[in-house]
């Protein structure tokens, strides 16, 4: 099902890629503002129809060049821990996180078998200038779902 969020900056190309454009919306706006935490609820869902338990991480790509965030994309005010763009599940039922809960680049989360979850998109631009023009964030953003090889069950030890 789409949400407003998915047909305002979501986009598929003809062999199906996945596109996040935050630069514009239909309501005149451009992009996030300077010194704060943004928040892009159900940008896409992302299901797990293979065959058995997956792990799921991401990478980033570079961050831009014309930006000020340094290489790790932490966000650069000291106060804040943050990385500059990161994903989010959606998890209504988890009383611990709440219903949005953040994924740090690298980190691998479990999405069993027939499951799926709505993904968003936050931004913490604290100490980012967001007037400056050049995305926060520009290129290939890879996602992998690795399953456990591992087969620890066979009965030998």
């Amino acid at each position: 099902e789409d949400s407003e969020n998915s047909t305002n900056y979501v986009d598929h190309d003809e062999k199906g890629h996945l596109t996040i454009d935050i630069g514009e919306n239909p309501n005149g706006g451009q992009g996030v503002n300077s010194d704060s935490f943004t928040w892009f609820d159900d940008l896409f869902e992302l299901c797990n129809n293979g065959k058995q338990d997956v792990m799921v991480s991401y990478e980033l790509p570079d961050p831009p060049e014309d930006r000020d965030i340094g290489d790790d994309w932490e966000a650069p005010h000291e106060d804040y821990d943050e990385q500059v763009v990161a994903f989010y599940y959606n998890d209504p039922e988890d009383e611990t996180t709440g219903p949005r809960t953040t994924v740090k680049e690298g980190q691998e989360v479990p999405l069993p078998l027939g499951n799926c979850v709505q993904i968003g998109l936050r931004t913490v631009t604290k100490s980012v200038d967001a007037t400056v023009d050049a995305p926060l964030i520009d290129g290939e953003v890879v996602i992998t779902a690795d399953a456990d090889d591992d087969d620890d069950d066979n009965g030998n030890g």
